[in-house]
């Protein structure tokens, strides 16, 4: 799941709640660094609680407002797959009710074959027409118009994680004076893997623990293991018991470790990062001095069999770029490449390309032109992204790279990610 694409959903005014849980739901299934998922129309329809058919007309009318990007995927035995789907986050529709009613945005077929919770009202009104499409209401239809019920994307797994932070927003901000069960989830966790904790009295601790403030609990816990390590390396014989710990504030003296800063970070095949540490070592790394040419290849040259420019371009291709060779190997095995983080500002210089479309044939032409080596099989991966623009667009990716490395960061692609 990714939070930026769920802020970005709660903040479109689609003119109806069915859209908004569809729209929703993608954001809960797109992943972090490309806003990509490939949920079954059938799977939406279940989370969204909708029909399949208005999912299907809704996934048509956000294509056509530009808030969703869709590319055909199939499997490997040539069956129809779902639709990869990628979520548009720079696009915005604040008109969505207007768009609905006028049918802006879409044909007219879409726009009249709208089911009617699509229509950007929620309640039927006693004189209002039908959609022309339809003389008279299905069951669902009616009940649509009748009353539609507020709709969240279940997943059992987020609603955990929204607990959790809002936990820890309760110890942080101090709320948790209005919540006991917070505060004693909060003491069972600074008492558990105490030494001595199973043979002792537990409720000597507690009286303790609820006389500390908001804060004070928060720091408590957060400082307790950096308390244990520095009782031990002071070689005491015994750690103090909790109810000393808590009314003495022991924790008051200790510093936090820093955490340390992540010095890298996988970039998924195919990805945004993942191609941008691709095409950047094309164009800051010298390639490598290929092994000469066998005799027979000469011969063929010296006959016209095979055109010399082409073979050197072939060889620089296969012998030239060991580190981008080795990431095609992985990534035909769905494995990544660590790389800085600092890269991650660069991100937004790429742009996903359909495999298979025009500008993927572009981009495969000027490899081939360049020398650089293709692509393996992407499998079931429909969109592998290169810099914005195609080939045309690379003097400008090409500065904004060369500009970074001048100041000092070079954070090319690092040692594969195991």
């Amino acid at each position: 799941m990714s939070w930026k694409a769920s802020a970005w959903a709660k903040e479109q005014r689609l003119g109806s709640p069915a859209a908004k849980a569809i729209l929703l739901c993608l954001a809960d299934y797109a992943d972090a660094e490309n806003a990509a998922c490939w949920p079954s129309q059938e799977q939406l329809s279940q989370d969204a609680e909708v029909s399949e058919r208005t999912t299907r007309e809704w996934l048509q009318r956000l294509e056509d407002w530009g808030l969703i990007a869709r590319m055909r995927r199939t499997r490997r035995n040539g069956a129809r797959a779902a639709d990869m789907i990628v979520l548009k986050l720079d696009v915005s529709v604040l008109d969505g009710v207007e768009r609905c009613r006028s049918g802006k945005g879409s044909d007219a077929a879409v726009t009249d074959g709208l089911p009617a919770e699509s229509a950007g009202r929620t309640n039927r009104q006693s004189g209002a027409d039908l959609p022309a499409i339809d003389d008279t209401p299905t069951g669902n239809q009616f009940r649509a118009y009748k009353e539609e019920p507020p709709i969240e994307p279940t997943n059992r797994t987020s609603q955990r994680a929204r607990e959790g932070a809002r936990e820890r927003d309760d110890l942080k901000n101090g709320s948790e004076t209005e919540n006991p069960k917070a505060v004693e989830r909060a003491y069972w966790r600074v008492l558990k893997g105490w030494p001595g904790f199973d043979g002792m009295p537990k409720d000597p601790a507690k009286k303790p623990w609820l006389a500390l403030t908001p804060e004070e609990r928060a720091e408590a816990e957060a400082k307790r293991d950096a308390w244990f390590d520095m009782v031990k390396s002071q070689g005491w014989k015994n750690v103090p018991k909790p109810s000393i710990y808590f009314t003495n504030k022991l924790w008051k003296d200790v510093a936090l470790p820093k955490e340390p800063e992540p010095e890298s970070l996988v970039a998924k095949p195919w990805g945004a990062l993942w191609g941008l540490v691709r095409v950047k070592q094309f164009l800051t790394v010298d390639p490598k001095d290929a092994p000469p040419m066998t005799a027979a290849q000469r011969r063929m040259i010296d006959q016209g069999v095979i055109d010399a420019d082409e073979v050197l371009r072939e060889r620089q291709a296969r012998y030239g770029w060991p580190a981008v060779n080795a990431m095609h190997e992985r990534a035909a095995n769905r494995r990544g490449v660590s790389v800085a983080p600092a890269l991650q500002a660069f991100a937004g210089l790429m742009e996903p390309v359909p495999v298979g479309s025009g500008r993927w044939e572009e981009w495969k032409l000027f490899h081939e032109r360049k020398g650089w080596p293709w692509l393996p099989n992407t499998g079931e991966q429909r969109v592998v992204y290169f810099p914005i623009g195609g080939p045309g667009g690379l003097k400008e990716f090409e500065a904004a790279i060369k500009a970074d490395e001048a100041k000092g960061n070079d954070d090319g692609a690092q040692q594969a990610a195991e």
